[in-house]
């Protein structure tokens, strides 16, 4: 049975991921959540036998900049991704039951095309699913709105807030 948007029990505990960051849980009372995802993406990643989520809050498409140096592997998709996969297998999940979801990327200013960080993102992401063999369920990016996200760790729905509108269950 899906819940409807917002029906959490009064015991859920939600767990916030910042930006250029990625939270996991193993506890079906959980939801984990971020906030306000412009050009960044927000990768949910589900086992249900398990009842293992995790998120993954990446703000640019790739690293390969920042060679040499050190960084904050979830900044970056290209390595956050890896870096969330690894960390949900270590505490159980199996790769081949991860089902992905996919948010944000969005254009909130008018800029040139050297700036469209959320199609970069968004193209990366693609990049990687497909080379990392994601079983990719549901795309909710682009468009010139931001998206809070909350994945319920009990039923892998993720419920979607964009401004002045109704949440919505994807």
């Amino acid at each position: 049975m899906t819940a409807s948007p917002g029906a959490f029990s009064d015991s859920t505990r939600t767990i916030i991921v910042g930006v250029a960051d990625y939270k996991i849980s193993t506890d079906p009372m959980t939801a984990i959540s971020t906030f306000a995802l412009g050009s960044c993406l927000g990768v949910t990643f589900y086992d249900e036998r398990r009842q293992i989520g995790g998120l993954l809050h990446a703000m640019l498409p790739t690293a390969n900049l920042h060679e040499g140096r050190k960084i904050r592997e979830a900044m970056f998709l290209d390595t956050g991704i890896p870096k969330i996969l690894t960390a949900m297998v270590r505490a159980g999940a199996k790769k081949s039951d991860l089902r992905c979801k996919v948010f944000g990327g969005a254009q909130l200013m008018s800029t040139d095309s050297f700036f469209r960080i959320g199609s970069k993102n968004i193209d990366m992401f693609y990049r990687l699913s497909q080379e990392l063999d994601l079983d990719v369920v549901a795309w909710e990016v682009s468009g010139r709105v931001n998206r809070t996200i909350r994945l319920d760790n009990q039923s892998g729905d993720v419920v979607v807030k964009v401004p002045s509108k109704p949440e919505f269950i994807r």
